[in-house]
């Protein structure tokens, strides 16, 4: 017997905000593992480029950043697959389309700084870093994603005008990894 039901206004707000709500949930539950994933590659590369850089003093190690990318879409895609997927919603495409922007940002800034217009990259990209991950925390109502983001940026953007040693800043994306890694693991503590 099929029932024709409508519902009201207030039923079909509360069943979209649910909905919202338990797509949020498992967006942030997901997440954990990516921000494990991409603050464990930044350290790496970070470590790798302020070594190489200093025993050296080739700037061309600088060049390694963008082993990011070539090492972290792979592994995510791979977490990705082997790993329960968190529906498709706005939240979920709105999140991607911050960190794509983010990430293409990152890039053309840094062709532009290398090619055209030197400028003090590190401040620049800890600022978009910050910021993405502000606006991930914010986007998913999750206020210790925002405050890491927020730290990062501050923190980050008064240590990159401080550090009077360019190498040394190398070690601001270690301390933005470190931040990534910290709070992935404790998404996944919380969400046990």
């Amino acid at each position: 017997m099929e029932q024709n039901h409508q519902l009201t206004p207030e039923q079909s707000l509360r069943l979209i905000n649910e909905t919202l709500n338990n797509n949020r949930k498992a967006i942030i539950r997901k997440s954990g593992d990516y921000f494990i994933l991409w603050g464990s590659i930044l350290s790496i590369v970070s470590i790798a480029v302020f070594l190489l850089w200093n025993k050296t003093g080739s700037a061309a190690w600088n060049f390694l950043w963008f082993a990011i990318p070539a090492a972290g879409y792979p592994l995510a895609a791979l977490i990705n697959r082997n790993s329960e997927k968190a529906p498709n919603s706005f939240v979920g495409d709105l999140l991607g389309w911050s960190w794509g922007i983010f990430g293409a940002f990152t890039i053309i800034i840094s062709l532009c700084a290398m090619f055209w217009a030197p400028m003090n990259l590190t401040l620049v990209i800890i600022l978009l870093f910050g910021s993405a991950e502000a606006m991930t925390g914010a986007a998913l109502k999750n206020l210790p994603i925002t405050i890491a983001g927020l730290f990062t940026g501050i923190v980050g953007a008064i240590a990159a005008v401080k550090l009077a040693v360019v190498s040394q800043q190398a070690l601001l994306f270690l301390f933005a990894g470190i931040i990534l890694i910290l709070t992935g693991l404790f998404v996944k503590c919380i969400k046990k």
